[in-house]
């Protein structure tokens, strides 16, 4: 299995988190799907803008897995995100988008066989959850219209799906 990237919208419920800290600070979280299908002209398909932080995670991957698409990917300044799961919901439903890059377990060996004196194949100063020969997942969530996201990354098995 080789490293996989994908994109998504994910519905925040009532209780979510990032809902109530928002309402409390007076702002909205999310995006609001009538707002989103009301500037793609009722496209179920839009666009999320991904960090330089996490660009240069993916082009890590990349490079130690010789994976060209994601190589391309990485140099994208943002991706399409399919909103399909949304058809059906309330248009007033807020979600935020995920672009995730799955690294499996199978994985790491290869990047031990590159560097072998233990010296981390990442840019100096950079994660280093693949070292730990876990898999990984690294996702980024666009929080807000204005580009804001949060950066996560852990071993595979300890990130939920």
């Amino acid at each position: 299995m080789m490293a996989t990237f994908r994109t998504f919208a994910e519905v925040l419920t009532p209780d979510d988190p990032f809902l109530k800290r928002g309402q409390e600070k007076g702002f909205t979280a999310g995006f609001v799907l009538a707002d989103v299908l009301r500037q793609t002209g009722g496209a179920y398909q839009t666009t999320a803008p991904m960090s330089e932080k996490f660009r240069v995670c993916i082009r890590a991957v990349a490079r130690l897995t010789s994976d060209d698409e994601l190589l391309r990917i990485a140099d994208l300044p943002e991706v399409p995100v399919p909103l399909g799961n949304c058809r059906q919901l309330d248009p007033q439903t807020h979600f935020v988008m995920v672009c995730r890059l799955d690294v499996s377990p199978a994985e790491t060996p290869r990047w031990r066989r590159i560097r072998p004196a233990g010296v981390s194949p990442w840019p100096r100063g950079e994660p280093r959850i693949l070292d730990m020969c876990q898999g990984a997942r690294i996702e980024e969530r666009v929080i807000l219209p204005d580009g804001f996201s949060m950066l996560r990354m852990g071993p595979a098995a300890n990130v939920p799906a």
